[in-house]
């Protein structure tokens, strides 16, 4: 069995997205491109699903792998406690900042971008001063929840972003982003903080940690933070997956080295196992189904699913950059292993979800962390308790969401219903390389039909929705303009905020069937109904 190596091209790494050359998962256009030729593939397959591919040509199956590469990506950033506030964090800065986005417009007027405005006539900050208070707060929320991105994605920028002037310490920047994103939440399903965590005595303990010189929670504090971050950890899994999905589907023919010839065990997406490897002090393997992996594919998801302050409450303030950062999760994993379950390396031999269970608690109990399916549990519950999203889960049914928030609304139902489908099947979710290429289920098959990204490039380059199984098409094509037209006005008023020059409005990766005067006038209405002023009326500094 040979691997086509047209179909196996080099990483070319993008702040926006998780990608190669064949396909990419864009993570602020939310949506799934692959190359022409992929869809070439994929267009010929058999319709009847994915246990119908055992019967192509493997080229087609090599295809099939880098949808699956991309779907993985959009499960992380939809199924994911960390993938959530990802995907959020876009929204967030404009749903955080809005009253005083208003209150700038009305004390200072239309001007862009604000953070030019500030450097040239901040002088110095009074607490008295409306005006500049007003600002300090937009740009300080806009930017911690910036330097949580990065801190998280790329550690490798701490030091660079420890320099910024407008950066406090990585314990503030996880701070406001989960106060951020739980008010999101709170403001759209819990208006009566009956359910979700307590955000109003967060700031007291964080300003208690900052006050007694804490690592990591005060101004000018050492900078420490994993070397792994999440996008080597979200490029790991998506890669040891569909390595585990092609070795199955070659009935087992391609060998590691095989892999590795073909570059597939290279650059970032070999980095979090190479990791792996060294911290559990264990020796490469030489196939796709060595325990090992299937152990290293359980450690990712504990890795990048942290449970504290989201679902559960904070319980261990001092340590919570260690309990929700992904990559010091996964080290601290992966030392657990070395140092008390050295067993578990080979303890996973049959996928099973009695396996995961069991490992997974097994080293979560010793971590005090929530578990996985726990998490799943809580939010599981919720989706049944709380009658907010009760009438989210008929809209998500349906396919007809209340239009406002429509984008929180949107990413929330995908999350609840990842988690509440995981909690019945957490094996199905961590291995599914496996479980599609092995005597795949009717209900196996339907997970991931019913799981499959929203958002997908046709052909010619334009965004489609994906017609998903039991929803009517033009309530799916209308969920997708009205999500687009959220998404256009978050990217408009992060220009706002931080960008140079003029609004530019650069929405035609969306569709070529209109002109870019369309365009323009489509994206300056949305900011009109966001804002109540055209992007024309902006001074431009």
């Amino acid at each position: 069995m040979k691997l086509d190596s047209k179909f196996l091209e080099s990483y070319d790494e993008k702040y926006y997205g998780f990608h190669n050359a064949l396909g990419l998962y864009d993570t602020m256009q939310f949506v799934l491109r692959l190359r022409r030729d992929i869809h070439m593939k994929l267009d010929a397959l058999p319709t009847e699903g994915i246990s119908s591919l055992g019967n192509v040509d493997f080229e087609s199956i090599q295809a099939y792998s880098t949808y699956l590469h991309e779907t993985i990506h959009w499960w992380q950033h939809s199924g994911t406690t960390s993938g959530l506030i990802l995907s959020l964090s876009y929204p967030m800065q404009t749903h955080i900042n809005k009253k005083n986005l208003e209150k700038f417009l009305k004390i200072t007027g239309a001007v862009k971008p604000i953070t030019k405005y500030n450097s040239l006539n901040a002088k110095e900050f009074h607490p008295e001063d409306e005006e500049f208070q007003t600002i300090n707060i937009i740009l300080n929320n806009f930017h911690d929840i910036e330097f949580f991105k990065y801190l998280t994605i790329f550690p490798e920028e701490a030091q660079r972003i420890s320099k910024d002037p407008y950066f406090e310490s990585i314990g503030h920047s996880f701070h406001i982003t989960y106060s951020a994103f739980i008010h999101l939440l709170t403001e759209c399903f819990d208006k009566e903080r009956k359910y979700f965590p307590n955000i109003d005595n967060w700031a007291v303990k964080f300003r208690e940690l900052s006050k007694k010189k804490i690592q990591g929670f005060y101004h000018n504090s050492d900078i420490y933070i994993s070397p792994i971050g999440i996008k080597a950890l979200y490029e790991g899994q998506a890669r040891f997956i569909q390595l585990q999905y092609l070795y199955f589907a070659s009935n087992k023919k391609l060998s590691w080295k095989d892999f590795k010839d073909f570059g597939m065990l290279s650059g970032i997406y070999i980095e979090a196992f190479d990791s792996f490897l060294s911290l559990t002090e264990s020796i490469e393997p030489t196939t796709v189904d060595d325990p090992l992996i299937a152990l290293f594919l359980l450690v990712l998801d504990i890795s990048i699913n942290p449970m504290e302050g989201f679902p559960f409450e904070i319980k261990d303030f001092e340590n919570f950059i260690n309990m929700t950062d992904p990559g010091i999760r996964f080290l601290s994993i992966c030392n657990v292993i070395k140092n008390q379950f050295p067993e578990l390396k080979y303890s996973i031999q049959s996928y099973s979800s009695a396996e995961y269970y069991d490992v997974s608690n097994k080293i979560c109990k010793v971590l005090n962390f929530a578990s996985p399916l726990e998490g799943a549990k809580q939010i599981k519950d919720w989706s049944e308790q709380i009658p907010s999203l009760i009438d989210l889960t008929i809209e998500e049914k349906s396919f007809k969401f209340n239009p406002e928030n429509f984008p929180i609304r949107l990413m929330f139902s995908k999350f609840i219903n990842f988690q509440k489908d995981k909690y019945n099947n957490p094996a199905f979710f961590c291995w599914v390389g496996f479980h599609i290429t092995n005597n795949i289920t009717d209900i196996e098959e339907n997970l991931f039909n019913e799981h499959q990204t929203l958002f997908l490039d046709g052909m010619d380059g334009d965004i489609y929705p994906r017609i998903l199984p039991n929803k009517k098409e033009e309530d799916i094509k209308e969920a997708m303009n009205l999500f687009y037209t959220w998404i256009s006005s978050y990217n408009l008023t992060k220009q706002w905020i931080v960008e140079e020059g003029e609004f530019e409005y650069d929405y035609l990766w969306l569709t070529s069937k209109f002109t870019p005067q369309e365009v323009d006038k489509w994206a300056k209405n949305t900011f009109v109904n966001l804002f109540n002023i055209n992007p024309d009326e902006f001074k431009i500094l």
